[in-house]
């Protein structure tokens, strides 16, 4: 069965994600994550992107949530835990920096805070 990838779109998930979860920040990114307990035997990956007024006007935000949303998707099948809830956080570098070089803070981020598949 492969892993289902879904978006967090709750104001509530991603409240309880920012104060129970794991922070890892990057020069182009904060993540933050969770683990989920799924006593069925389903297999998911939630995401969610924010981007604060602090980063810049309209424009830059959603450039740079459409950045992380593209980079989500791509490198959360491949490396992320099955079962937990992600949620990347733009950053001022964020609208400016290369796609992989976000890549790579992903990465980095994920392996920081052990939310890596094993084996990799």
């Amino acid at each position: 069965m492969s892993c289902d990838i879904k978006s967090i779109k709750k104001r509530a998930d991603f409240v309880n994600l920012s104060k129970k979860g794991v922070a890892s920040p990057q020069k182009g990114l904060v993540l933050q994550a969770i683990s989920s307990i799924d006593k069925s035997n389903n297999k998911f990956i939630r995401f969610g992107v924010t981007a604060t007024k602090k980063i810049g006007n309209a424009v830059v935000r959603n450039k740079c949530k459409r950045k992380l949303r593209a980079l989500a998707k791509e490198v959360l099948v491949l490396y992320a835990k099955e079962n937990s809830d992600y949620v990347l956080i733009a950053r001022k570098a964020t609208f400016e920096r290369n796609i992989s070089l976000l890549k790579s803070d992903l990465i980095n981020a994920l392996k920081e805070i052990k939310h890596i598949k094993q084996g990799l």
